[in-house]
């Protein structure tokens, strides 16, 4: 085997340690835990996992948690300080507004505010030109319920710029040769934080590729998984890169907070055309971002 092929059995094995911390973050998360998820000693593992991510396995939980609850304050403004206390793993309000005021600079009573003035005024961002307000178009939103999808992805862990693209590089590398890439597949990303809040660099990206049921990968740098029939909407966007932060900010900071809709806990979704496999750092975009939904009512 060559060294390409070690060092991608140890990102598979770290993957899988963080995949598991994504899905457990209401829980207590031992490092004993993550080291067997990771197939390594705990003695062996905490290096290993620090090496490569560059911080240890708490300092990534804590981020981790942090991120989770500042996504919560932004996206519902009802919720108790003590559920996402509750949410994020943490046994009273008090400790975890600590640990938030350690993290983020603020109280969490504070961070909307905060948030607001460094990524939706003109001072965290250019003015909204002429162009980009045909991007605040609510009729460019729409409810409806997306079918499951049976996906073979692959995923990174650096800045969604330079990431995103390896990722799709290497996921139409591993399919192609073995057939399974058609014209009636559907490709999806998954973009798990929010750049406003996680550090560039460290943002976590899934590319997906739909694949026949029967083709299953458990393990390699190249897995299978199914993603639920869920209701989402859906916004459809038509524009160049420099706009992705527009339509963000206004699907997440218009769009929503007068939809009668609260974002469900599932992850949120990129369909893209298949022109993205001939060119997947074209700057000219058309695809759809879809928000899993439930109505406020039923949160």
């Amino acid at each position: 085997m060559s060294s390409t092929g070690f060092i991608d059995i140890y990102k598979e094995r770290i993957h899988q340690a963080i995949d598991y911390i994504s899905e457990h973050l209401s829980e207590d998360i031992p490092l004993e835990k993550l080291a067997t998820v990771a197939c390594f000693s705990p003695f062996h593992f905490h290096r290993i996992f620090s090496a490569v991510l560059g911080e240890t396995p708490r300092d990534y939980i804590e981020r981790s948690r942090m991120e989770k609850a500042a996504k919560l304050i932004c996206l519902n403004q009802n919720i108790t300080i003590a559920d996402i206390a509750s949410t994020c793993g943490f046994s009273s309000a008090s400790s975890f507004t600590r640990t938030f005021k350690k993290y983020h600079g603020v109280a969490p009573t504070l961070y909307l505010q905060k948030h607001r003035e460094e990524h939706h005024t003109p001072n965290g961002q250019p003015h909204i030109t002429k162009s980009q307000s045909r991007l605040r178009d609510f009729s460019l939103v729409e409810i409806k319920k997306l079918p499951p999808f049976h996906v073979a992805y692959t995923q990174t862990i650096e800045s969604y710029a330079t990431g995103i693209p390896k990722a799709w590089n290497r996921l139409f590398q591993f399919l192609h040769p073995r057939g399974l890439i058609t014209n009636d597949v559907a490709l999806l990303g998954i973009p798990y934080n929010n750049p406003g809040i996680t550090p560039r660099e460290k943002c976590r990206y899934r590319a997906c590729i739909t694949v026949p049921t029967e083709v299953v990968l458990p393990r390699g740098d190249v897995k299978t998984v199914d993603l639920q029939e869920a209701v989402y909407a859906v916004y459809h966007f038509k524009g160049k890169r420099e706009d992705i932060w527009e339509a963000y900010a206004f699907f997440y900071g218009e769009w929503l907070i007068q939809s009668g809709y609260f974002p469900d806990e599932k992850p949120l979704i990129e369909l893209y055309p298949l022109s993205l496999m001939s060119d997947c750092a074209q700057n000219n975009l058309t695809y759809d971002i879809a928000i899993p939904v439930v109505p406020i009512g039923r949160y």
